[in-house]
């Protein structure tokens, strides 16, 4: 297992990527591309013998933990009574892709890689990714797996 930490958020895809006058293509956007520039950056810097983990091929678990240092960004001032949510619309789903491509061009590895991708998001100290992965053929019995197994066994799903 190998462990990573970001001191920032990545940008949601909204925000991230245009669309491209006359094709329609998707394209990085000025902020989508400082961030994903200065993330693949960081890490290569700050993780060079952490980044010699990721093989080519070999299929990873990914555990990436987004902190938000502020409350305000995740939860709706007012609730209940003046909102009908507790939750502001804030999914780290949108937020993984950049992330998740910053990760590719450090380590060489293409995201089709990522077998088993899991996100958290939650309310902290400062604005922080952390990432944990596991080698999937090296470290098969790993924290995430183990969970994995639980809930199919629970939901009476067949494992092989």
């Amino acid at each position: 297992m190998v462990y990573l930490e970001v001191p920032s958020l990545p940008i949601s895809v909204n925000a991230a990527y245009t669309k491209k006058r006359g094709s329609g293509a998707r394209i990085l956007t000025e902020i989508g591309r400082k961030y994903k520039k200065e993330t693949t950056n960081y890490l290569t810097r700050q993780y060079p013998t952490e980044l010699k983990y990721f093989r080519k091929n070999a299929p990873l678990s990914l555990l990436v933990h987004f902190t938000f240092g502020n409350p305000s960004d995740l939860l709706c001032k007012g609730y209940p009574g003046e909102t009908l949510s507790r939750y502001k619309k804030n999914d780290v789903t949108n937020r993984m892709k950049l992330f998740e491509d910053s990760l590719c061009d450090a380590t060489g590895c293409d995201d089709t890689q990522h077998w088993v991708v899991t996100l958290v998001k939650a309310v902290g100290a400062i604005d922080t990714t952390r990432l944990w992965v596991w080698d999937l053929e090296k470290e098969p019995h790993n924290a995430i797996s183990n969970v994995i197994s639980t809930l199919l066994c629970l939901a009476g799903v067949e494992q092989d």
